[in-house]
């Protein structure tokens, strides 16, 4: 079967950035809990936040979410490449 290249590219971006911290009080006694905030964050409240943005975006008609990791970290970024699938390169309107 031959598959046909496309002739024209056009790209867009759009970042959403969460930045984490934590504040204690006087009782702190440094980070020899092994930063329990953050890994409770990244096993209990990331998967939520990646689970609903695929959803999103896979629920758009005509396009299709990827993970796209390039080497980064998956404890510090989601990165996901959207792809439009869709004839002549224009969303359906609706």
């Amino acid at each position: 079967m031959h598959k046909v290249m496309a002739v024209y590219r056009e790209e867009g971006r759009f970042v959403v950035r969460i930045e984490l911290s934590a504040d204690f009080d006087g009782n702190y006694e440094g980070d020899s809990d092994g930063y329990a905030w953050l890994d409770h964050w990244r096993a209990q409240v990331r998967p939520r936040i990646v689970r609903a943005v695929f959803d999103a975006l896979r629920a758009e008609p005509g396009f299709e979410a990827l993970p796209a990791p390039r080497g980064k970290s998956p404890d510090e970024e989601l990165e996901v490449a959207v792809r439009f699938k869709g004839p002549g390169g224009k969303p359906k309107k609706s």
